[in-house]
């Protein structure tokens, strides 16, 4: 006679205990603070529009000869310009549009320097340097020419303008010069009187040739005034150069980067080139060999390297206002970008109540 198996009682279930609940109730709390912390932080410093304190720049948008920019143009601006923001990494970057030919840029104000560095169209060029002469040193522009002015929509009626200031008689042994060490050239007075335009307008000859217009002066001519298919003067630490058309442009950059040049200790940037961009560097480096070659930004030479063999490969920027991480960061990332298809003027800087 068989008798059934014993069913054994099942064992009682494990008592979590209270402490365990507590802590894991703290960590659920810990872990919902700190992510709503980083979300604050993130939409503080990244986006959700500005708040108070952060710089505010107004913008001026113009056509690159001075005249009234399409609303495409300041479109494309305001993306390109919030493009630069974004990749330089400010605090709560904003570009909006505020009427037809203005735009409002904002930032965390700490970030209000490297904000500006951007703010700037970005031109490009790459040119054999023929002459070059150490410029009169002043700091003062002469004038009414001012950082910002806008290019005229013709040349004719600025020289026009500058030939009436100074005289034609002064005018034609300017233009007679035959370099700036001409004994006659020192003698020449009046072109302090000439505007931002005026200067503009005198034939690259002149202005390199006459002492009395200065690096000050070249360089507060509206950014994008020099053609690209011609020779012109421009400056560079206080150098003025002679200059042939440009042989590469912005239009051949691929990218550029900010980079520690560890062999000479300073921060640098390096520009790649699109496949024909590169042949075109290649090109002119062989055609420069023992000659600088001038790499012009928005008209001024930030760098001019003597080429001591043909480069096959990247262009590297260094030397000049190139002397932090900050600098070389905004100059890659405006190159990076592309050149603005207008003219941008700072007209205000505020601080967003």
């Amino acid at each position: 006679m068989s008798f059934p198996s014993a069913v054994a009682p099942p064992p009682a279930a494990r008592r979590v205990p209270m402490w365990f609940w507590l802590v894991l109730a703290l960590v659920v709390v810990l872990l919902l603070a700190a992510g709503i912390t980083a979300t604050v932080l993130l939409v503080r410093r990244f986006g959700g529009g500005p708040v108070k304190g952060d710089v505010a720049y107004t913008l001026r948008v113009t056509g690159k000869d001075g005249a009234a920019a399409d609303a495409g143009a300041v479109e494309r601006t305001r993306t390109l310009l919030l493009d630069r923001l974004r990749r330089l990494g400010v605090g709560r970057p904003n570009v909006t549009a505020v009427g037809p030919d203005t735009l409002k840029v904002t930032a965390a104000h700490e970030d209000a320097d490297r904000v500006r560095s951007v703010l700037s169209p970005g031109n490009l060029t790459f040119r054999l340097a023929t002459a070059q002469t150490m410029a009169r040193p002043t700091d003062q522009p002469g004038g009414d020419c001012k950082s910002g002015a806008q290019a005229p929509a013709s040349a004719d009626s600025p020289l026009a303008s500058a030939r009436q200031k100074l005289g034609e008689s002064v005018y034609q042994a300017a233009a007679a010069l035959t370099g700036p060490e001409d004994p006659k050239a020192a003698q020449l007075q009046g072109f302090d009187r000439l505007s931002c335009a005026e200067i503009a307008a005198l034939p690259p000859a002149m202005q390199f040739a006459v002492p009395a217009i200065t690096c000050a002066m070249l360089n507060r001519r509206p950014a994008g005034a020099l053609p690209n298919d011609a020779g012109v003067t421009a400056c560079g630490d206080s150098v003025k150069y002679r200059l042939d058309a440009a042989k590469a442009t912005g239009a051949d950059v691929e990218d550029a980067e900010a980079a520690l040049n560890k062999d000479i200790g300073r921060w640098t940037v390096i520009i790649r080139f699109t496949p024909s961009g590169q042949d075109r560097w290649a090109a002119l480096t062989e055609e420069a060999l023992h000659q600088q070659v001038a790499i012009l930004v928005d008209d001024e030479v930030v760098s001019a390297p003597t080429i001591q063999a043909v480069i096959t490969g990247d262009a590297e920027i260094s030397g000049g206002s190139l002397d932090t991480k900050d600098a070389a960061s905004a100059l890659a990332v405006t190159l990076g970008s592309g050149a603005l298809p207008a003219q941008v003027t700072i007209t205000a800087t505020d601080t967003v109540g």
